[in-house]
Parts: structure tokens; sequence; C-alpha cells
């Protein structure tokens, strides 16, 4: 079961209502969102790319244009080190394209997720000696990589870091000592000293700024259609990272998909139509769960350097074939992930002692390491507890853990720290290695360190407002279009209602898993609305006609047929 409660945050929404030409209903929802400022609110509705954030304000960036920009005149061969994932990929496609169009020479270096592990290593720097690079630029990583730079700017090469991460610290008497990396520029807005206002933006963006202003000190103001292209990865990258869609990202991604659905780049055309998504429809749920995943599916099981020649590719036929490719290996994935969790599952609900344990600790040795973090996602799912998913890497074990709202994940490995070879993270998710005699330490341990309530180990759902089915309408339905796009940080708005009366209900689908009713008021109120749900459709059909009574949380929809428009509540949960 989850804990239900209403959101109760207050403010003049009549007011609200009245200045922006919208309804005390959207009012609320966009209070709830935290957002409160003229500005903010402003920037919420009506934002464009024009309206995003002063680059030139991030720290380092101008320094790190004019270096980049001395590179270019110099002829100097640049080096791009990404990363395997999506963020990695994108961001590397920017720069590569940026620094193209602005007349530089360069490369990118994607790590091999097997071989290289995360960011840049001392491998790569060696590389770069060897082909004549003088300047590396790191691209969502490098924060971290004070040996491999330090190494590199010995050897007489430039380093510029472009990072989103947390900046390394240690504890001190007198409080966090940060540890920069010795770059000639260091481009990250979590920078404590950094003035750039939003700090939650992704690795893509940080990518997207930087080329903004190179081409703003190169006098390339020819670059407009390529700029609107690197806007629209920027997005992308922005959603597949997972990065709150509030402030500037949320007009990224709002462009993104707009530009999207015309684009030019032949790789992202081939990906959305192998992936056979309606353009018309394109959402951040596409760009997070069927897109987006193909693009990480080269970084976990083959090489990501594929997905960014999908993106560079000039003629169709190309790109098409690699966007195909991506498909096979996402699907691969999506079959080895579905077999793991299952078996994760059921080794929970199996054993008396995994299930009794309020942080999972799961070894699965045969499980591909690259999807032992999805893994370990589908078990916090299931179970609503901090999951830990260990496989078998060589000699070592190798780990992803995902952890609940409650549970500082990084801060409790720091307690175990001794049982690892190397870990790493934040309070949401880490990975780890370690010898495989120690896993049974290591679940014990974090258990008896637990101090996880039943209260914490129940899921929470919270509605925006009661609404009473009696007031949906096809109007507010499409009033609450100007809120998208959803997604982290901005969710589709819910509402919730009690005493209700489910009514013609009925099952449909071919695998019987949608149910379609009439909702009323339990009081008999004449007037009601249409809902429909997903799942096992037998089942809920019997447990919806059990309830005299029926409280129910839910969103909107608009259902589109024959040239119809008719809103339908989605019931999300019941009981």
């Amino acid at each position: 079961m989850k804990n239900w409660y209403v959101a109760n945050k207050k403010a003049d929404f009549n007011t609200i209502a009245l200045k922006y030409g919208i309804s005390p209903i959207l009012a609320r929802i966009i209070r709830n969102r935290d957002i409160t400022e003229d500005d903010q609110i402003d920037m919420y509705l009506n934002g464009r790319p024009e309206d995003m954030r002063d680059p030139h304000l991030m720290k380092d960036m101008d320094k790190a244009v004019s270096i980049l920009y001395k590179a270019i005149g110099e002829g100097k061969r640049i080096l791009i080190i990404g990363d395997y994932d999506i963020d990695g990929v994108c961001s590397s496609y920017i720069l590569l394209k940026g620094i193209m169009e602005a007349g530089g020479t360069a490369d990118v270096r994607l790590p091999e997720r097997m071989t290289d592990g995360y960011g840049m290593n001392m491998g790569m720097v060696d590389e770069a000696l060897k082909s004549g690079t003088g300047l590396i630029i790191t691209c969502d990583n490098g924060i971290s990589a004070s040996e491999e730079i330090r190494y590199a700017v010995d050897k007489g090469i430039d380093v510029i870091v472009t990072d989103h991460h947390e900046v390394p610290y240690e504890e001190t008497d007198t409080g966090k000592k940060y540890k920069l990396p010795p770059a000639n520029a260091v481009v990250d807005p979590k920078q404590d000293d950094c003035p750039y206002l939003f700090k939650e933006i992704c690795g893509g963006m940080v990518a997207y700024k930087l080329i903004q202003c190179l081409f703003e000190k190169a006098g390339c103001s020819d670059k407009k259609e390529l700029l609107r292209e690197l806007l629209m990865f920027a997005g992308f990258a922005t959603v597949g990272d997972v990065m709150e869609l509030r402030d500037e990202n949320r007009i990224a991604v709002k462009y993104a998909i707009k530009e999207m659905k015309t684009t030019k780049n032949f790789g992202m055309n081939c990906l959305i139509d192998v992936q056979k998504v309606d353009r018309s429809r394109l959402s951040p749920y596409h760009i997070g769960f069927i897109l987006g995943p193909c693009i990480n599916a080269t970084g976990r099981l083959d090489s990501p350097k594929r997905a960014l020649e999908m993106f560079m590719k000039g003629n169709h036929e190309e790109a098409l074939s690699i966007a195909l490719e991506l498909k096979d290996l996402n699907d691969k994935r999506k079959d080895m992930t579905d077999h793991y969790t299952k078996l994760a599952v059921d080794m929970v609900n199996g054993s008396g002692e995994l299930s009794s344990d309020r942080v999972l600790c799961v070894y699965l040795p045969e499980c591909h390491e690259s999807i032992a973090g999805i893994v370990a996602g589908k078990l916090r799912e299931a179970f609503y507890k901090p999951s830990f998913v260990l496989t078998k890497g060589g000699e070592e074990v190798k780990g992803s853990g995902r952890s609940i709202e409650a549970y500082d994940m990084h801060a409790e490995m720091i307690k175990c720290e001794d049982l690892f070879i190397k870990f790493g993270g934040h309070k949401a998710a880490a990975g780890l290695s370690m010898y495989e005699d120690k896993i049974d330490e290591l679940r014990q341990r974090l258990n008896a360190n637990c101090t996880l309530t039943e209260d914490d180990l129940t899921e929470k759902i919270t509605a925006d407002m009661r609404m009473p089915v009696e007031y949906v309408s096809l109007g507010l339905a499409r009033e609450l279009d100007r809120l998208e796009p959803y997604g982290n940080g901005n969710r589709k708005p819910m509402f919730a209602e009690k005493d209700l009366a489910a009514e013609d209900i009925r099952v449909f689908g071919k695998n019987r898993n949608v149910v379609k009713m009439k909702l009323k008021s339990a009081n008999g109120g004449n007037a009601g609305a249409d809902a429909i749900c997903f799942g096992d459709g037998d089942r809920i059909a019997e447990e919806l006609r059990s309830k005299d009574k029926l409280s129910i949380m839910y969103e909107l929809s608009v259902n589109e047929y024959m040239g119809t428009e008719r809103v339908e509540l989605v019931l999300k949960e019941w009981k």
C-alpha cells in the first residue's frame, strides 16, 4: 500500500490566475511545483530559448572559450573525451559539430564501459600525446579526474573540463575542502563559487553553452540553424540523463521535442522511425523510455561510438543501418533486464532472510554488469526498498545501487567503505567493486546500520488537489497542456477524489489489459466521467465491482477518435 496525500501549499491563486490568464486550478498546480516568483511563473508558462540563462555567467566559461578559440586559430588537434551514456554521447556530438563548424580539427574518444570504465583515464592521455593533440575537452566527466588531468597538463596538453557532476571534496576540521582538477579551465555549474544560478543542467547543456559562446566570439552569426540542432541534442540529453524539468531545462526540452518532429539530422530521424514513434505525439516519455535507451544500449553492450556515428552520418541509408543496430541492442538489453529482474524478485520473495531485509543486496553472478543498475532500479520499484545488485566481473564483484527518498545510499556506503575496492555515487544511486567473500558481510552491515522505519518504506503519492469528477472537462484537460512537457521535476498533474461509484465496468484489449468504466459520486449525483485504467484487466474489474465506494488518484487525458475529442480520467491508484 502507498500513503496518499493532497498538496496544501498556499498562495493567492485567483490573483495569479488573473495576472497570467490561467485558471485558479492551473495556478494551484504551478504553486505545487514550488514556482512562486513572477519571473519563475513567466518562464514556466512562456519561456523561449532566448530566455535561457546567460552562459557567460558560468565560472571559467569565457576563459574556456578563449583557450578553445585560440586552439582553433592555431590549428591544434582537439580531443573531446565524453562518456558512454546518452548525455556523454550528446555532449560529444554538440562539441564536435560546434568545433568543426568553427573551423577546428577535432576527434572524439568515448570510453568503453567494460575496458575503460567511466570518464577520462591515463591511457586516453597517452593516445592524445601520440596523435599530437594540443587541447583536450572533457564533457559529462572530468571534474573528478585530477590525476589524469595533471598528467596531461604536465605533458604540455591544455585541458578544458566541461561537466555537471558534483565537485569532489574531503571533510576537514573547517568544513568541506573541494578538490578541483588542475585544468586550464573548469566549466561546471556545481562549483561552489560559480555564479550561474541554475545548477541542475546536464553535460549536454554545458557543452551547448560553450559552443554558443564560441560562435559569439568567432562571429558565427550564420550558424543559427546548427545552434537549433545542438539545443535539440541538449534537450534530448536533459531527459535522457533524468534532469529535473525546471527552469531552463524545461525550455530546452520543450524546444527539443518541437525540433525533433522536423529535424534534418539523419540519425535522429532514423532512430525515431525504427522505433515507430508518432512524431505528432512525441514527448519526454519517448525520449526517456524508447529513444534514449537505444543510445545507452550501445554503451552497455557494444560501443557508444556507434550512437555518435549515427548522429554524424550525412545520408539516410548509413544512419538507418546504425539505428537498426541500436534498436536490436536495446531489444537484447530489455530481454536481459527482464530475465534478471524476475530472477532478483524471485530471490527476494523466495528467501525469508532477504524478504525481511530493509536494504536489499542481491548477488546475480551471471548478470551483465552493465545492466546491474537497471535491475537494481526495478528491484527498488518492486519492493520500495534501497536495492543493490551485484555481479561477477572478472576477479572482482561489481555492483550498482538505487535508493529511495529516505535513504542516503552514499552516506551509508561510507560506513562500510572498508569492504569496497572502489565505490562512489550520491544519495540516490551508487556503484561499487569488491571481493566476493565480502558480500554477506556487506548485506549484514547495511541492514544492521539501517534506521529506516515502516513509514520510510511506504511509498508516498501526492495529488495536486481534490477534484470532483463532475468538474472535469475537455477545456480543463486542454488547459493542462500548457504545463507540458512532463517528466522528472514536473510531473503530470494528479487529482484525487473519494466516495465514488464505478459503473458499466468493461475489460478491453488483446491481452485484456484495459478497463473502462463510468465514475459517479456515490451519493447519487447524475453527472459522471469516463475513466480508464491499465493492468490485469479481469483482476482490476473484479476489485472495482466489489467496492461500494471508491477513492481514486487520477490524471486527465484527451481521447481523440474519428475527429472527436473526449476527456477521460486515467486511474493511477485506487482503494
